[in-house]
């Protein structure tokens, strides 16, 4: 007999998480790599960056939906769904601004940004593991995953420049 509680994680749920992921990532790659600009351009390619990889998202999600609703009602779920990709990307920005508004140097500034869009991936995941009922090792894994994950996209960012 299984004590352990079931838990279960509804498909919109695990959508948002992975969402919420890989904006996290995306918010990082694009940060990294733009610590020799100003501010200004910092916020609009961060954002830009961001729009079109959800657009795309949301675009891709929606045509390989195998729902049988109206296309329009697919796309505004996903469009739903998928929100968190965006929301995500303002933290580590308001910590750029902010930091850079303090005083801070803006490439010291980005890796600020960058290491809060990493914690964030680190809690989401974590968080969406255990949603899914994850065994305390399948959780930690997961964490350590998504550090990983978060270390070599920006390793291989950082070569790139």
């Amino acid at each position: 007999m299984n004590d352990r509680p079931s838990r279960t994680l509804g498909h919109d749920a695990a959508e948002r998480i992975s969402a919420g992921c890989y904006g996290a990532l995306v918010s990082a790659s694009t940060l990294i790599g733009l610590g020799t600009t100003d501010l200004a351009l910092v916020i609009a390619v961060v954002a830009l960056t961001n729009v079109v990889y959800f657009a795309t998202h949301v675009f891709a999600s929606s045509l390989g939906d195998t729902s049988t609703d109206r296309p329009g009602r697919i796309f505004l779920h996903h469009l739903r769904v998928s929100a968190p990709m965006v929301s995500v990307t303002f933290l580590p920005l308001l910590v750029v601004v902010v930091l850079v508004a303090f005083g801070v140097s803006l490439p010291t500034a980005l890796l600020w940004g960058v290491g809060v869009a990493m914690a964030y991936l680190v809690v989401v995941a974590t968080a969406g593991a255990r949603l899914r009922g994850y065994s305390a090792l399948g959780v930690v894994l997961t964490a350590v995953g998504a550090a990983i994950v978060s270390a070599l996209l920006i390793s291989a960012k950082l070569m790139l420049h």
